[in-house]
């Protein structure tokens, strides 16, 4: 006797909600690493320069951009046009009226030479060798934030996983469980007439593959169409789609069929004259 099309029903859903969830939670996480590490990337090749505002401002950011050009290691500065920096600086210097642009700093935005960038020091060296007060920010505070990002993300993504995983083997287990008690006297005849074990595992392993596999095919496309609809993958959307989801469905799979038929060759085992 086959398990009753509730019973398997009741399978296909609880596998496909667990591999949803562990899908969404994998693009969510792995969208948030990369652009964390994308972002961390970024401000290693990066440097801000500061200069306090003065009436010479706009000649001194000039000079300052011309001069800082010019040292090793460096591959370009810019001098940004104070509506520019009020722009960057809004949230945190705008009131009703917006920020006072005569008040802002002049900035300098600088990109460092990759294959051997310049140091905050080599920069406020040459800074200082040409009479220029002005502050060099190397974006180490920015960076640690980014890391500290990236450990955040990753325990509440393992976690939520391993919840996930649990509950697939949960599911599979209690799948098996349900199939090999419907089947005890079928299995037990087959043992006594000479069956391997094996082979009875073999027909109860396939009765639950054709479940099992619905169901996290099912939740990898529910995954898929939800976090499609949300954008939640960002950047590189259709790579982050195709490869996390891949990865969480076979991995649901994989999870549930072998606790299943773990589950369902111990039950076989109870059942050997």
């Amino acid at each position: 006797m086959s398990r009753s099309p509730l019973s398997r029903l009741a399978t296909v859903v609880v596998v496909a909600a667990l591999t949803a969830l562990a899908g969404l939670a994998g693009i969510a996480g792995k969208a948030t690493l990369d652009r964390a590490e994308g972002w961390r990337a970024r401000l290693a090749g990066e440097m801000t320069v500061a200069l306090r505002p003065s009436a010479a401002a706009d000649a001194d950011a000039a000079r300052a951009a011309e001069v800082l050009a010019g040292t090793p290691g460096v591959a370009e500065a810019r001098a940004l046009d104070r509506a520019r920096v009020g722009a960057l600086l809004a949230p945190w210097t705008a009131g009703a009226r917006g920020p006072d642009l005569a008040a802002l700093p002049r900035l300098i935005a600088i990109d460092l030479d990759l294959r051997q960038p310049a140091r905050r020091q080599d920069l406020e060296a040459a800074l200082n060798a040409a009479g220029i007060n002005a502050i060099v920010d190397d974006h180490q505070g920015w960076r640690r934030a980014a890391l500290e990002l990236r450990q955040r993300t990753a325990a509440p993504l393992v976690g939520a996983l391993m919840l996930c995983v649990a509950g697939l083997a949960a599911a599979g287990a209690m799948a098996a469980s349900q199939e090999a008690g419907r089947r005890e006297a079928g299995l037990r005849i087959q043992l006594r007439l000479g069956a391997t074990p094996l082979s009875c595992l073999a027909s109860v392993a396939r009765a639950l593959a054709l479940d099992l596999g619905l169901g996290a095919l099912a939740g990898g496309a529910v995954a898929a169409g939800l976090a499609r609809a949300s954008g939640l993958p960002g950047e590189g959307s259709p790579v982050v789609l195709a490869d996390v989801l891949a990865a969480v469905t076979g991995a649901a799979l994989l999870v549930a069929w072998t606790c299943a038929a773990a589950i369902a060759a111990r039950r076989i085992r109870e059942l050997e004259p």
